[in-house]
């Protein structure tokens, strides 16, 4: 059973138009995910500057709120007395954050030297199991 030329013709141009759309529609989607990412760049770069502004903001804070516990502390004691007080208890706090630092840096560095020495373990016996 032969096809009639127009069915084939039919078809033929049936297959181009469906291979000329779909060559569109994934041009369409590849702009539309480069919009999607470019949207997404700059929000993340606003919610970077936003976060590093507030990061600034808390910073600033902190002399404030030591001069508002000096202050405060000054009604009850001498100003002097109260700005001891503070410095005190400011330094306490850098202490105690250090010595917290300090520990978690050790444990960290335990790790990675064991670690180290398992994996130098582990290529001796795979190298002396070489012939």
């Amino acid at each position: 059973m032969e096809q009639p030329p127009e069915h084939s013709e039919a078809v033929g141009t049936v297959l181009t138009r469906l291979l000329q759309q779909v060559g569109a529609l994934l041009e369409a989607r590849l702009r539309l995910a480069r919009a999607d990412a470019r949207a997404l760049a700059r929000d993340l770069v606003t919610a970077v500057i936003l976060l590093v502004a507030a990061a600034i903001l808390l910073l600033l804070m902190v002399p404030v709120a030591a001069a508002v516990l000096i202050l405060v502390l000054a009604e009850v004691l001498p100003a002097w007395l109260a700005t001891a007080v503070v410095l005190a208890a400011m330094a306490a706090v850098a202490v105690v954050l250090v010595a917290a630092a300090r520990v978690r840096l050790r444990r960290r560095r335990l790790t990675l030297l064991q670690d180290l020495r398992e994996d130098w373990r582990a290529i001796r016996q795979m190298l002396e199991r070489r012939p």
